[in-house]
């Protein structure tokens, strides 16, 4: 299996210039009027050490060129509709290293720094799996990619509703649950007929 450490090297920095981000603003650990840090953010980790797998094994099978705009507008328009939703527009949900403070009730106007850096990470992350998704790749890529979504998606919705709220919202699951199936039916459709 071809691998890319560049891809591999260049996840592990995004995340990691994140988390510095989230530090610089004080927002790494859970405090008093902060319910979850960036340490303790599931997601986070599984940005850290699960994609970059991922994302290594996928990259070797994506020619860069002007169709991967696509992907990257889907990927943004797809990152602000999660962070939209995740911040629920409220001023009473949940605080985090993403909004700290949600004086405004609007996801962009009360996103941090940290936040932003998680935007742009996003739409990255998702422009590459677009592409990989229409790209062919032998089954064992496909299999690899499937794997580490499956454990990542789970930490990255459950794990942080959990923590904040002791409880796990039916949207948390209902987008679980699609986005799991998204990634094995699209393994399934790469394996059968080796795309």
């Amino acid at each position: 299996m071809e691998w890319s450490w560049t891809a591999w090297a260049v996840t592990v920095t995004a995340v990691a210039a994140s988390g510095a981000v989230a530090r610089a603003e004080g927002s790494w650990r859970a405090r008093p009027g902060l319910d979850m840090g960036f340490a303790h953010h599931g997601g986070m980790w599984g940005d850290m050490l699960l994609l970059p797998v991922a994302n290594a094994a996928a990259a070797p099978w994506i020619a860069v060129g002007w169709w991967l705009l696509g992907p990257v507008l889907v990927g943004a328009t797809a990152a602000v509709a999660l962070h939209a939703w995740w911040h629920g527009g409220t001023t009473d949900g949940v605080r985090d290293h993403l909004w700290p403070a949600r004086r405004a009730a609007h996801w962009a106007s009360d996103l941090s720094w940290a936040g932003w850096c998680h935007v742009a990470f996003v739409t990255g992350q998702l422009a590459l799996l677009l592409a990989y998704a229409v790209v062919n790749v032998p089954p064992l890529v496909a299999l690899v990619v499937t794997g580490v979504l499956t454990v990542h998606v789970p930490l990255g919705l459950l794990q942080p509703a959990w923590l904040a709220t002791g409880r796990v919202p039916r949207s948390n699951v209902r987008l679980l649950v699609a986005a799991v199936a998204t990634a094995w039916l699209v393994a399934a459709v790469k394996v059968a007929y080796r795309l």
